[in-house]
C-alpha cells in the first residue's frame, strides 16, 4: 500500500472520529438503541415467516435437497437476511417476496408429481455411473462428476474397489447409491438359515421420572408392570429414574441416577 492511501486513509478515519466526538452522547446513545431495537423486531418476525414458509413448503427442503430445492432455499434464506437487517426494505414486501417463491416452489412440485419429464428436467434424473464394475464416463461427464468424488462416495460406502460394485448410481441429490456384486455383499443370518432374536426399536417407557404411559399400549403394559419391573431392580423411587425402556427382545433397560 503507498504513502499516498495511508495518507487518505488516516485522514479519513480521522474525520470519522472527529464527527462521532460532535455527536451529542445521548442522542447517539437513543439512536443506537432504536436502531438495534428494530433489528430485534425485524428478525424475529422474519424468523417466525421463515419457519412458517418452510413447514408449509414441505420437508423435502431439509431432506431430499435437489439442485432446484437448494436454489430455492439460498434465495429465501438470502430474502430473509436482507430483510432482519435492511431497514429501507419493507417487511410486507419481504413476506410476499417469500409468499411467492413458497407458492412457486409448491405449485411446480405440484405438477413434476404429474409430469415425469418436467420432474426430470428440473430436478435431473438418475445416472448410472458404474455398471458391473465399469466406469461410465460419459456419465459422468454429462454430471461433471469427476473420479475423486466418485471414489471418496464409494469409500463412504465402504467400497474400495471399482471392481467390486454391480452398480452405482448418482441420485438426483448428488448421492450415490451402490449395489454390490454379490460375492462381495456380507453373510446375513437368514443365508446361514440361524435364528435371531427379534430386531426392531426400543421403546422407551420412562423418562426423567415419568411414566410415559402413550408408549405403554406398544409393548401392551400398564404402570403397574413398570413398578414392578423397578421394585423387583430395588427401585422404590421412580424419581431416581433417569431413563427405563423395552428391547424387541423384552430385555428391561434402565439408567438410573445412580448408575
Amino acid at each position: 500500500m503507498s504513502i499516498y492511501l495511508i495518507k487518505a486513509y488516516s485522514r479519513k478515519i480521522y474525520n470519522l472520529i472527529k464527527s462521532v466526538n460532535n455527536i451529542d452522547s445521548n442522542k447517539l446513545g437513543s439512536v443506537n438503541l432504536n436502531e438495534h431495537l428494530i433489528i430485534v423486531f425485524r428478525s424475529i418476525v422474519t424468523y417466525f415467516v421463515l419457519l412458517f414458509f418452510t413447514r408449509v413448503m414441505g420437508r423435502k427442503q431439509i431432506s431430499q435437497l435437489t439442485c432446484f430445492d437448494y436454489i430455492v432455499g439460498i434465495t429465501i434464506g438470502s430474502i430473509t437476511g436482507e430483510a432482519a437487517v435492511n431497514k429501507n426494505v419493507e417487511i410486507v414486501d419481504i413476506i410476499i417476496s417469500i409468499a411467492i417463491w413458497s407458492v412457486l416452489t409448491i405449485l411446480i412440485s405440484e405438477i413434476t408429481l404429474k409430469n415425469v419429464k418436467l420432474r426430470l428436467l428440473i430436478d435431473s434424473e438418475p445416472l448410472l455411473i458404474i455398471d458391473k464394475g465399469k466406469v461410465i464416463y460419459k456419465n459422468m461427464k454429462k454430471a461433471r462428476y469427476n473420479m475423486g468424488d466418485l471414489l471418496m462416495q464409494l469409500r463412504n460406502k465402504d467400497v474400495f474397489y471399482i471392481t467390486d460394485v454391480e452398480i452405482a448410481i448418482l441420485e438426483p441429490d448428488g448421492k450415490l447409491s451402490v449395489l454390490k456384486k454379490s460375492e462381495q455383499t456380507i453373510v446375513t443370518v437368514g443365508d446361514m438359515n440361524i435364528k435371531k432374536s427379534k430386531a426392531g426399536m426400543m421403546v422407551d417407557i420412562v423418562l426423567d421420572g415419568n411414566i410415559i404411559s402413550s408408549h405403554l399400549s406398544l409393548i401392551q403394559k400398564d404402570e403397574k408392570w413398570v413398578i414392578s419391573q423397578l421394585k423387583a431392580r430395588n427401585i422404590n423411587n421412580i424419581k431416581n429414574v433417569i431413563f427405563a425402556g423395552v428391547q424387541p427382545d423384552e430385555q428391561f433397560y434402565l439408567v438410573t441416577k445412580y448408575s
